[in-house]
């Protein structure tokens, strides 16, 4: 030993390098050094060069000491031969081990050496040689020479164990020039390293699993194995996601920033040196024989080897949307009169591509579900507001845009198409019930209103002159809610520069219901007018969707309508005035203009609105039931039947007119302003209609002025809405007919030609569908009604007398 010892020291003086080896594909090859030594016993060490270890990292160059007179203890291989087992240790004073008792060598050539190094590594896996690592590193971090003994022999058990060593270790014996006295504690000190070492190749349980964590809610995961505490280094690779270790448990948040979706790898935890990081391997000669005769190498740690896990996370973003619709009148929510909020209709959109947003869109376990305010539809996300006035929802994904909508206004209300912004940021409230953070707003509506005006006149020995400083009051009357309105007649300027006396303008007037009346002013000699009854009713279709509103004016004395107004409903959307109409002049005495309405009810010879399968023929009657208004003798009222086709999609099909009838206003019907009208239609021909199609008979009128030519000349009052249900007849489905071969009609027979005769009719009330003047105009969206004054002289509405000016 003393000429290893003197060719350790010649080493020393001739500065001889050991070689460095990088393990790659667990195959040593030499990058760097002096290749000058061959191959005895070999060993491996690989050691950390990025380490956290407070200690030096390990050198590069160096060549390896022992004391062979002073070995730990003697291991026995399986001859017998007990092999002395000196502490090794690297110039810098790091101990190093040896892989196995004894590695023979074909030669004792570099390559040789290379050769048998690789054999080792080549027959471990990477957890084996992971271990190996670690149970030398437990014994350089306690540094006795315990420690080290039993690491030298629990890596010749391992070895052994992976069935790599040409020799095995049986077992170990301690004597008198021993540095250690008990065998026992070395053998079963090595079983514990290597339990140790095992230990910290463990993942914690949770390693390599999916978990949902729910923006700002706090997930708490527990290592069921007990091993986090090996792992101090802990990253997240997602933005916007905390983590916090303590102890065994690991806590994850994650913010609203955070991206919402599935995150692989999103936490990763390891137990030394950076994540990336691996640890590089070394090999060092114990002497610098050339001849390879003495030579040996061996291995050092100063780190365990690398172990790392990781978790992926699945970020879940909720957000909830609240939404209240107010007044804008009032600020309060305050209804006005019959126009409530209540049922207006809001619906939920996604911003990116306005499309709507589905009950369906909620994320996996976590349905859009209602929190205020009834389901409008069963697939798109839309509110019936109730009587609280909100709508709201909980779990959409945060991540997106939206904005709410009003579909449907409520009764008496403009629809407003402003987009009400839905998005959820840092500044949004975070509710943990719900772990929802939140959107609230207000949608602001105001109600429908109008506007009308008149000139208020004297007559002067039958010229009518505007009369400036008579007060007018307009009073909200029933359940219509506000404060009177007074305004004063005055000079006002036209449009044409002309200056017209006794102007009144009454201006945004709520929609419902009131009466206009002139107040009597002291010593007044004049005769005040009629007091003018307003009202306001709202049409709906046969599935009580609003469809327009209608505005009447009636003098209450006289019971005659001054005008009705029509206004369909896409005239009020974004836009609360309904209309302006000038009533005209009104006189000290009550002249007032007139003009008649037309309302029908029709029907069939039973009495309903349903042409039946037994009423199914040739010739089916059916019936009009005309109701006017103001209706003069010589009067020319044209009547028309239209057969209409609709296909399954509410798409029209056919539309034309079958019938035409016509009859002057006579005596009778001055009257009782009603007309019975009766014709006759073949409906046998609706079998041959496609199944899923509609046939309908929709009855419109025409009035004339005495005088007029219908084919020319303007009707002074229509009723020809081909969607009133009032006018309407369906026919039920039926199988085309089989005609018998012998028909008892003659194919030469002529139909009955249709009969005008008034019938008799009981007085009944019906909704009236309406008739509009023809001093109606557009402006600013919404329907507008302005009669012109003219220029220095006062416009005259037509005027009819009254049953009691006739006597």
């Amino acid at each position: 030993m003393r000429k290893l010892e003197k060719l350790l020291n010649d080493l020393n003086e001739k500065k001889v390098t050991n070689w460095k080896m990088h393990k790659r594909k667990k195959a040593f090859v030499a990058f760097a050094g002096i290749l000058a030594i061959g191959l005895g016993s070999a060993g491996l060490v690989y050691a950390n060069a990025q380490s956290s270890s407070t200690k030096a990292s390990l050198p590069i160059d160096t060549t390896v000491n022992w004391e062979d007179n002073k070995p730990t203890c003697y291991v026995v291989d399986q001859t017998g031969k007990e092999n002395p087992k000196p502490i090794l240790k690297l110039g810098n004073g790091t101990m190093a081990w040896c892989l196995g008792l004894g590695v023979p060598l074909p030669n004792h050539s570099t390559q040789a050496q290379l050769d048998a190094t690789n054999a080792i590594l080549n027959a471990l896996t990477d957890e084996q040689i992971a271990v190996l690592n670690n149970v030398d590193y437990l014994a350089q971090k306690d540094g006795s020479v315990l420690a080290y003994a039993q690491a030298q022999y629990a890596t010749y058990l391992l070895l052994d164990e992976a069935g790599v060593s040409e020799n095995q270790a049986k077992d170990v014996v301690v004597k008198d020039n021993t540095l250690l006295h008990d065998a026992n504690v070395i053998k079963t000190g090595a079983n514990d390293l290597i339990s140790q070492a095992k230990k910290m190749r463990e993942l914690p349980s949770f390693n390599g699993s999916t978990v949902d964590l729910i923006q700002g809610v706090e997930k708490k995961l527990t290592d069921s194995k007990g091993v986090m505490s090996n792992f101090p280094n802990f990253k997240s690779n997602v933005d916007g996601v905390k983590a916090t270790v303590s102890g065994n448990d690991v806590k994850l948040k994650a913010d609203i920033s955070s991206k919402v979706g599935l995150f692989s790898k999103a936490l990763q935890f390891w137990n030394t040196g950076s994540a990336t990081a691996s640890l590089p391997y070394y090999v060092y000669s114990t002497d610098g024989d050339s001849t390879g005769k003495s030579s040996q190498t061996v291995i050092a740690s100063q780190d365990p080897s690398q172990a790392m896990g990781s978790l992926n996370v699945n970020i879940i973003g909720l957000g909830e949307a609240n939404l209240t619709k107010v007044d804008a009148d009032t600020g309060s929510g305050e209804t006005q009169g019959a126009a409530h909020l209540k049922g207006a209709v809001f619906g939920l959109f996604n911003k990116s591509d306005n499309s709507p947003v589905k009950w369906s869109d909620g994320q996996n376990g976590y349905p859009i579900t209602v929190t205020a305010g009834t389901k409008a539809d069963d697939t798109n996300v839309s509110f019936k507001l109730g009587d609280d006035l909100k709508a709201g929802l909980k779990n959409l994904n945060n991540s997106k845009e939206y904005y709410w909508k009003e579909t449907v206004a409520p009764e008496g209300y403009s629809l407003s198409t402003k987009k009400y912004e839905v998005k959820f940021d840092s500044s949004s409230k975070f509710d943990d019930k719900t772990s929802n953070f939140i959107d609230d707003d207000k949608a602001t509506d105001k109600v429908l209103d109008f506007d009308f005006g008149f000139i208020k006149a004297q007559d002067v020995n039958g010229s009518l002159t505007g009369l400036n400083g008579r007060t007018f009051r307009y009073t909200p009357t029933g359940d219509t809610k506000g404060k009177p309105i007074e305004v004063t007649s005055g000079a006002n300027e036209d449009s044409s520069g002309v200056t017209n006396n006794g102007q009144v303008n009454f201006t945004k007037i709520p929609f419902g219901n009131g009466v206009l009346e002139e107040l009597p002013q002291d010593d007044d000699k004049l005769q005040l007018i009629n007091p003018i009854s307003i009202v306001t009713t709202t049409n709906k279709d046969k599935d009580g969707n609003i469809t327009g509103y209608t505005v009447s004016f009636t003098d209450t004395v006289t019971k005659q309508v001054i005008t009705t107004l029509n206004v369909s409903l896409d005239k009020v959307t974004d836009n609360s005035t309904m209309f302006k109409v000038n009533l005209g002049t009104l006189v000290d005495k009550p002249v007032t203009p007139v003009v008649p309405t037309i309302k029908t009810k029709a029907h069939t010879k039973d009495g309903d609105q349903t042409i039946q399968k037994v009423e199914v023929s040739k010739e089916t009657p059916v019936y009009d039931k005309v109701m006017m208004t103001n209706a003069e003798k010589g009067d020319q009222m044209v009547a028309s039947l239209h057969r209409i086709v609709i296909d399954k999609d509410g798409k029209v099909t056919e539309s034309k007119v079958i019938r035409t009838l016509s009859f002057t206003i006579d005596d009778e019907t001055v009257i009782s302003q009603e007309k019975q009208i009766e014709s006759t239609i073949d409906t046998t021909k609706d079998a041959d209609v496609p199944e899923t199609s509609t046939v309908t008979y929709v009855w419109t009128e025409d009035l004339f002025d005495k005088g007029t030519n219908p084919k020319t000349d303007k009707p002074e009052a229509k009723h020809d809405d081909l969607k009133d249900q009032d006018q309407t007849l369906t026919v039920e489905k039926v199988k085309k007919p089989v005609t018998p071969p012998s028909s008892t009609t003659p194919s030469s027979s002529k139909p009955t030609t249709p009969s005008t005769t008034p019938k008799e009719t009981p007085k009944v009330s019906l909704p009236t569908t309406g008739s509009e003047t023809g001093d109606m105009i557009m402006y600013g969206g919404a329907l507008a009604v302005l009669v012109a004054l003219g220029t220095g002289a006062v416009y005259y509405m037509k005027k009819k007398k009254s049953t009691e000016e006739e006597g």
